[in-house]
């Protein structure tokens, strides 16, 4: 059963910001928004997802547009692209920057970004609480690469007419949990590729249920 989140019931509404850093001589770009009333000195989720950051409309899908992140920090970050130099940069900064819940961050990745992003979960799993693929799955069925992800909770959401991208969402929840990695699989009834009825609060209450306390 999924937990509904509360939220604020004034008309205020958070903005997405863009913001860059320095790293080695490059700017870096990308684009945060913060919960209502956010209070720099509180400790939130932080959950990061696949966008070039172009553009004002170029954000991750599963929150785009979103007026209330629920108490959610959310990024947006070209994860997909696998510089885990670049990336592990970027959330040095941000743990600098916030107050983000046990110093790790949730991701989402979907269809052709995902197997890049479950590498990158792979190869640097200390930074992350959580990997939801919406519809995602890892690229590989190599057990030993799937246990980096130990440490890591793996959710897959998927919907039942979306038969290619199911079923390799089972086959991989089924290696990962023999490889003792903590995964779920949820199957959305009647539900396509694009998840679209889960934009916005459906998404960030699956990921709220990852939270570790």
């Amino acid at each position: 059963m999924l937990v509904s989140l509360s939220c604020s019931c004034t008309a205020q509404t958070s903005k997405r910001v863009f913001k860059s850093f320095d790293y080695q001589g490059k700017k870096l770009t990308y684009s945060i928004q913060l919960p209502q009333d956010f209070d720099p000195d509180k400790t939130y989720p932080v959950a990061i997802g696949p966008s070039e950051v172009a553009s004002q409309d170029d954000q991750t899908f599963y929150w785009k547009g979103v007026k209330d992140t629920y108490g959610w920090i959310l990024l947006d970050f070209p994860i997909y692209q696998g510089n885990t130099s670049e990336v592990s940069a970027f959330l040095d900064h941000i743990n600098m920057n916030y107050q983000v819940e046990g110093n790790k961050f949730h991701t989402i990745c979907f269809s052709a970004n995902s197997a890049s992003i479950f590498r990158l979960a792979m190869d640097m799993p200390e930074y992350f609480h959580s990997i939801t693929g919406m519809a995602g799955n890892p690229g590989t069925r190599d057990g030993n690469q799937l246990k980096k992800l130990k440490g890591v909770q793996v959710r897959f959401v998927v919907g039942d007419k979306d038969t290619y991208w199911m079923n390799a969402a089972k086959d991989r929840h089924a290696r990962l949990l023999e490889a003792g990695v903590d995964s779920q699989i949820e199957i959305i009834k009647n539900g396509k590729h694009v998840l679209t009825d889960l934009v916005g609060e459906g998404t960030l209450t699956r990921m709220h249920k990852l939270r570790k306390k």
